[in-house]
């Protein structure tokens, strides 16, 4: 069993200064080096599933963990401005999200925070191996996850991007992609990237049918369109990040990683969309990260 901690931890990023850190801590003893830490982006969105399957997979006999999910005061599933601007590298530009007064690239400010306040906060708390330290990003946060990669990757031992956005802002991510390849810490830790079937560009046909029913339900969202034409306009804008497939990129990456030494795994789910993705990364990527920590 899991018993859950809830409490907020201040910062002082130049915009967004709270977050929400929600934790699950197993009940039981730790392990003789300390509990496994699963860090999770985005954790008013995924933190409840990860802490199911991770408990799941505890009941499946594998090490048990410290869930902690970073989030935001409110209740939105996804704060949209805070992890437009702490998943972001620096650099990043869009000119929609600019022209909407979103905030990008504070991603160094973030993993500061990860690695100089929360982790400590974490560890004053639980019994936590230091060799056991993992991070979970989908999306942008998956962007994040390779942003820190590849800029301190001595900052935690599991790297799990799901569905990584690395095509945005004209892949800005795999600018410092070289330097982390002659790095020789690349060796020592594991990385899992995956990817769903119906993700940038292709879109599957049931997720249409949910926003045109959605629309027709809700025709103020829509104001002057059909319900069609809402979801046929939603779906054919093309973002300003290239053309390339989600999933081809995802791949392409992973390869350029294992040249190089890294212990680098992809998974791809056929059938899922991107938001669903996110659900099924949970599900591979807790497993992935826990078997061989004891």
């Amino acid at each position: 069993r899991s018993i859950w901690v809830t409490g907020v931890q201040t910062c002082a990023l130049p915009i967004y200064r709270q977050f929400r850190i929600l934790v699950s801590a197993p009940s039981g003893p730790p392990p003789s080096k300390g509990f496994p830490v699963l860090y999770v982006l985005d954790g008013d969105a995924w933190f409840g599933a990860a802490v199911e399957i991770a408990r799941m997979r505890e009941h499946s006999k594998l090490a048990p963990a410290v869930v902690v999910g970073v989030g935001y005061p409110g209740s939105s599933f996804f704060n949209a401005q805070g992890r437009s601007f702490d998943y972001t590298p620096p650099g990043s530009d869009d000119p929609d999200m600019k022209e909407a007064g979103i905030a990008l690239g504070g991603a160094d400010q973030f993993l500061a925070f990860l690695n100089d306040t929360l982790k400590p906060w974490v560890e004053a708390r639980h019994r936590v191996d230091p060799d056991a330290q993992i991070l979970f990003g989908h999306s942008f946060g998956g962007l994040f996850v390779l942003h820190a990669l590849f800029t301190a990757p001595e900052s935690f031992d599991v790297y799990l991007a799901a569905s990584p956005s690395v095509r945005f802002s004209r892949k800005v991510v795999l600018k410092r992609e070289a330097a982390f390849r002659s790095k020789p810490t690349r060796g020592a830790i594991r990385v899992l990237v995956t990817a769903g079937e119906f993700e940038y560009p292709k879109v599957s046909q049931a997720l249409k049918d949910d926003y045109r029913r959605y629309y027709a339900a809700h025709p103020e969202s829509i104001p002057g369109l059909t319900p069609q034409q809402a979801a046929d306009e939603l779906f054919a804008r093309q973002p300003n990040d290239g053309n390339e497939s989600m999933v081809g990129v995802a791949r392409a990456l992973v390869k350029r990683l294992e040249k190089r030494g890294v212990q680098v795994s992809f998974a791809y789910f056929p059938g899922e969309e991107h938001g669903s993705a996110a659900i099924s990364a949970l599900n591979r990527g807790i497993p992935f990260a826990l078997r061989g920590t004891r």
